[in-house]
C-alpha cells in the first residue's frame, strides 16, 4: 500500500524515520535498539506537527527490533494531549514482547483513539485506510 501512496514530505532523525503521505498517514519508522523515552517522543510530536501543519492525521508506528519504551512514554503517549493530532494508530511490531506490551496499552490505558497492533505494515494501512474512508 505505501507504493500506492504519495510521499509529500520525509525526515531522519537518530532514531526514527518521519515519513508523511497525502493526504493525512503519518508512518514512523523506529530504529533498532532505540530506547524511546518522553524527551524523544516530545521531538517526534514537534517534528510531525510541523510536518503535517496540526491537522489530525493517521498514525502508523513501525517498531523496529529490540526497540525499548520508557515508563513516561507508556504513561502519557495515550493521553488526549499526546494524541490530540491523532485520528487512529497502528502499532506495526515483530516481537513477542511488544505485543504484550501493546496489548496491555490498548486494554489498560485505553487510547482516546482507534489503536490496533499489527505484524504486517501493509494490513496495518489497510485499515488505516478503512477508517479513511469511513469518515468522508
Amino acid at each position: 500500500m505505501l507504493t500506492d501512496l504519495i510521499i509529500l514530505k520525509k525526515l531522519e532523525l537518530d532514531f526514527v524515520i518521519i515519513e508523511f503521505y497525502a493526504p493525512d498517514l503519518i508512518v514512523y519508522h523506529y530504529k533498532p535498539q532505540t530506547h524511546l523515552t518522553w524527551q524523544m517522543i516530545q521531538q517526534v510530536a514537534k517534528e510531525t506537527n510541523e510536518m503535517i501543519n496540526y491537522k489530525k492525521c493517521f498514525m502508523c508506528s513501525v517498531i523496529g527490533e529490540d526497540v525499548t519504551i520508557d515508563k513516561a512514554v507508556r504513561e502519557k503517549g495515550t493521553t488526549p494531549e499526546a494524541l490530540a493530532y491523532t485520528k487512529a494508530s497502528a502499532i506495526v511490531q515483530n516481537s513477542l514482547a511488544h505485543r504484550i506490551l501493546g496489548n496491555f496499552i490498548i486494554k489498560v490505558q485505553r487510547p482516546s483513539v482507534p489503536t490496533k497492533l499489527f505484524n504486517d505494515i501493509h494490513v496495518a494501512l489497510t485499515w488505516l485506510n478503512k477508517l479513511r474512508l469511513q469518515e468522508q
